[in-house]
């Protein structure tokens, strides 16, 4: 009897894409698997799925770095029911896994890293987390607003007045 191993990413595609999308296309592999998560298992699959190829080894790093991606992301998190071999994927991921144009939101978070303006911390990080980008972008030209007329001294009555 003979065994058809399925990577958890094509060949082809490992060999083209960048870490992030590998990440991406391992992260709806994973997300199509029952119960928890193992990265041993994982690439003990890969490897018997690859090992007619003649790069297996370069094809086994890539999804390594991927699963590696995607811990460093909080897309996959430890079990916690489980010993620290498991893995699961984490709220964020499962909306990832689901919704590919879902990436765009995802990034996009990470955009305003660091702090803010104390002015712009509150409203503005907050409406833009929550991927309400027209508001967060009206807080912040608001809060610039505010600060110019504040800094040249002008009261509100002259706001609008040529």
């Amino acid at each position: 009897m003979n065994f058809q191993y399925i990577p958890p990413v094509p060949a082809e595609q490992i060999r083209q894409l960048p870490t992030r999308d590998v990440a991406l296309l391992l992260l709806r592999h994973l997300a199509s698997i029952p119960g928890y998560l193992q990265y041993v298992g994982t690439m003990s699959s890969a490897r018997q799925a690859f090992q007619a190829e003649p790069d297996t080894d370069a094809l086994m790093n890539r999804p390594s770095d991927a699963w590696c991606w995607l811990e460093a992301q909080a897309l996959l998190t430890r079990e916690p029911s489980q010993s620290e071999a498991f893995r699961r994927i984490s709220c964020d991921g499962v909306d990832l896994a689901k919704d590919p144009q879902g990436i765009t939101r995802f990034e996009a978070r990470e955009r305003p890293s660091g702090p803010l303006h104390r002015d712009l911390e509150g409203t503005v990080r907050t409406n833009f987390d929550r991927g309400d980008y027209e508001t967060a972008s009206f807080a912040a030209m608001k809060a610039v607003e505010v600060a110019v007329r504040d800094a040249s001294g002008l009261d509100n009555s002259l706001v609008g007045v040529s």
